[in-house]
């Protein structure tokens, strides 16, 4: 007579369907996940504040260079981000002053612009959002800290970028998330360091971004990894936005009084 042999009292199919069960159901629970890869990113790099002196380059379609420098201070990360960008020069934008402040719970941030022409900032309006951040092809959404809470995040595999392998994820803005100018985003994490590499913007309507933002020339500074390069290319018009970061410190006290329209007002102050 045959007797099928058991594992524990269960027939040893049974078992095997069931250790491969479990097998596959660990595999499933170690895939890494959007939100979790947008959290463990923002763990690792966030600092307390952030400063440097950025020079920016902008090349039109026609190959027309502008140059520009600023100084920037931040404090805060991502949803609780304070940031004030002074420009240095050349003189007809020296002493134009930007200031941006994340807002409780997923609203806009307030932003004012200054120039010293007027004397006075003028506050960014919602409807401003797309508009030409100091004729760069930055807009003033562009200089918002991002903040993955504020998305429907969705992991989309995996992409090589500049020899890197990277997570893509696709982030698309919360109706209750504040007003935004983009339809989508595409994020290209590098897997090592759980780093942004690469960010596709779309726009309502665009089946291809509209505009690319890449960052490169990464090196660890006090223990803290960041981008020396950025390039904002606008893919539809053919210009590119490239600034340089020098002078980067990290986690350094902030004046109080950084932070404030006041300060953005006094013409030459940091």
């Amino acid at each position: 007579m045959h007797i099928r042999r058991s594992y524990k009292g269960c027939p040893v199919w049974i078992a095997a369907v069931a250790l491969l069960s479990v097998f596959f159901a660990g595999i499933a629970s170690a895939a890494p996940d959007a939100r979790a890869l947008l959290k463990e990113s923002e763990n690792r790099h966030r600092t307390r504040t952030q400063q440097y002196a950025g020079d920016l380059t902008v090349v039109n379609k026609d190959g027309k260079v502008r140059k520009k420098g600023w100084k920037s201070f931040r404090e805060g990360y991502a949803g609780d981000a304070k940031n004030l960008i002074r420009f240095t020069d050349p003189p007809e934008v020296k002493g134009v002053g930007f200031l941006s402040i994340s807002r409780p719970g997923l609203q806009n941030p307030d932003q004012w612009l200054y120039l010293p022409s007027m004397k006075r900032e003028r506050r960014i309006a919602a409807q401003d959002r797309d508009a030409s951040f100091v004729g760069t092809d930055f807009n003033y959404e562009d200089m918002e800290e991002f903040d993955h809470e504020k998305y429907k995040v969705a992991l989309q595999g995996e992409q090589t970028v500049e020899g890197h392998p990277c997570h893509v994820i696709t982030a698309i803005p919360l109706e209750k998330g504040g007003k935004s100018v983009y339809e989508k985003k595409i994020l290209y994490l590098r897997k090592d360091i759980i780093y942004l590499l690469r960010e596709d913007l779309y726009r309502k309507g665009e089946k291809e971004p509209g505009k690319r933002l890449v960052l490169s020339d990464l090196q660890n500074v006090d223990g803290h990894w960041v981008a020396k390069k950025w390039e904002m290319s606008d893919l539809k018009k053919g210009s590119k936005t490239t600034v340089l970061l020098k002078e980067i410190a990290f986690d350094r006290p902030q004046p109080g009084s950084r932070f404030t329209l006041q300060n953005l007002n006094r013409e030459g102050g940091d």
